[in-house]
């Protein structure tokens, strides 16, 4: 009578229902609520078990179930997700003039605005280099410049390699974590099948020999008929004993022949559950991406051994630069470069300095960089969608931002075309969520809570999600009506994280029985325990 079913909330994305008044993600007593409503279910699933068990020996015995009414109300889709917060415009400033720089006005960190004077060179230093451009113009500077270009690029792939090398030993670890979970939880998972198939043997075992002790009770009965020692006995008394011994062994045989059914449906589950085969198929995409981090991982390492070889040592480094200060002053840019800088280095746009290495007293770093400026005027939240959530999102749809405890206002800017792969080595889509109203306690990098606000039903029908089963022909409820079981195919709406719409199938007040996984056959008789609201 009763066996599993597939229950439609296992396939439901991450939505929450929306806040009424503050855009807060959910509160405590909501989130008791749900706690309530789970445990709830989970113990009207053991009375069902506890009267599927009874219901064995006592065919007469209605089961009991846990009903909910269907209501009316609201639901709403949100989409709850993390991101970061990032600038949409940056700007790295770097040396015009290989000269010391003299102050640094800000430091990593800091608000600038437009005009804002970030830094100045050595005004003597700065003369100097000037006086000397004007002097040797005519230098030669084509073998520094590629020896400086060859230099830069030994750089460059050393730096990669040192950037990417801790990275993907980080993925390479986590991944073989997340290995070793996967693993584990296929384990556990074959474990529980196997230990529920030994069960099962000893309780087809247990009965096999209940029913032979009914058999020979039978046949002893028999025999002392024959032998005359039930002559105290009238033909009547003498078919009840019959009757009686022969309803225990039909009995004791059909409990036995549905041990025998759940044993081959545990075994079948043992070779072909999805669940494993899921898990299984997550393990080997794991793997894959694991052997790809140590391939790149090994490329990085060949790239460093002989980027270390290539960058100049202290002797040919010393010369280069004496080489370089003499074709520096020869090249007219570097004059024009001055004159950029004589009144200091200023900031294009307001912002704030997310880099700074230019140190006072110091010259800029060989690469030139000074000064790395990310505009607060141009602000957003960098999301990632997996494939359940890309279909109901869409550019324009308004969202929710909480970053540091203060809420903005939100609109989906931008969806990308294409699918990314992230460290966990599942596709996802990055999406853009403008700040519409931006501010100065806006802090870039930090986390942003967004909730993207995808659709709302008003005034309909709801059901929880956990009562909605599904198979090939659609979505179904199971219904307690005048004491027996009805099964009523429905039209699902949308979701919130615990309620759904039904547009088609349910009226307010029905009786929805949380089946908890279990399948009834419709006109069963069964005994309704309503849920507390």
């Amino acid at each position: 009578m009763f066996g599993k079913a597939k229950n439609k909330a296992e396939n439901t994305e991450m939505t929450e229902t929306k806040p009424k008044k503050e855009k807060t993600p959910m509160d405590k007593e909501k989130k008791k609520k749900i706690r309530r409503r789970v445990i709830a279910g989970v113990l009207a699933a053991l009375v069902v078990a506890f009267f599927v068990r009874n219901s064995l020996v006592a065919k007469n015995t209605a089961p009991m179930v846990t009903t909910v009414a269907a209501s009316v109300g609201d639901v709403e889709q949100i989409l709850s997700t993390g991101g970061t917060v990032k600038s949409d415009e940056t700007l790295t400033y770097f040396a015009p003039v290989s000269v010391k720089v003299g102050k640094v006005n800000v430091s990593t960190g800091d608000t600038v605005k437009k005009g804002d004077v970030i830094l100045t060179f050595d005004e003597k230093a700065l003369s100097e280099e000037k006086q000397e451009a004007e002097y040797k113009m005519a230098s030669n500077e084509g073998g520094y410049e590629s020896s400086v270009h060859k230099n830069n690029e030994y750089i460059a792939d050393l730096s990669e390699a040192n950037r990417n090398l801790p990275v993907l030993e980080q993925q390479i670890a986590d991944n073989e974590k997340l290995l070793d979970e996967l693993n584990k939880k296929i384990e556990e998972k074959k474990a529980g099948w196997s230990y529920n198939g030994t069960n099962l043997d000893v309780s087809v075992l247990e009965w096999q020999s209940i029913i032979s002790q009914d058999e020979e009770a039978i046949a002893d009965l028999k025999e002392k008929e024959a032998e005359g020692e039930l002559s105290d006995y009238d033909e009547d008394e003498i078919k009840e004993m019959y009757n009686e011994a022969e309803i225990k062994l039909a009995n004791d045989r059909e409990i036995l022949l549905n041990l025998q059914i759940q044993a081959q449906y545990n075994g079948y589950e043992v070779q072909n559950n999805k669940e494993v085969r899921e898990l299984e198929r997550q393990a080997k995409d794991v793997e894959e991406l694991i052997a790809s981090y140590k391939e790149y991982k090994s490329e990085m390492k060949s790239q460093k051994a002989s980027s270390e070889d290539g960058v100049l040592d202290a002797g040919g480094k010393a010369k280069l630069e004496a080489d370089t200060a003499l074709e520096k002053l020869t090249n007219q840019e570097k004059l024009d470069a001055i004159a950029e800088v004589e009144n200091g280095l200023k900031a294009d746009f307001a912002g704030v300095v997310t880099e700074m290495e230019a140190v006072a007293g110091q010259p800029p770093t060989e690469s030139g960089k000074l000064v790395t400026i990310e505009s607060v005027e141009k602000v957003y939240v960098r999301l990632s969608v997996s494939k359940y959530d890309l279909e109901k999102i869409a550019v324009g749809q308004k969202a929710d931002v909480d970053i540091a405890g203060k809420t903005y206002e939100g609109t989906v800017s931008k969806i990308d075309g294409m699918a990314t792969q992230n460290n966990s080595g599942a596709m996802v889509v990055g999406v853009n969520v403008n700040i519409d109203n931006p501010d100065e306690n806006i802090f870039l990098g930090v986390e942003a809570r967004v909730y993207v606000h995808m659709a709302k039903a008003e005034g309909v029908v709801t059901v929880p999600l956990e009562v909605i089963n599904s198979d090939r022909d659609g979505d179904f409820v199971y219904v307690e009506e005048n004491g027996v079981v009805a099964k009523k195919r429905i039209t699902a709406g949308i979701a919130s994280d615990s309620m759904s719409e039904v547009k088609e199938g349910l009226s307010e007040g029905d009786n929805v029985i949380m089946a908890n996984g279990m399948e009834f056959e419709e006109g069963t008789a069964v005994t309704a325990m309503p849920m507390p609201q």
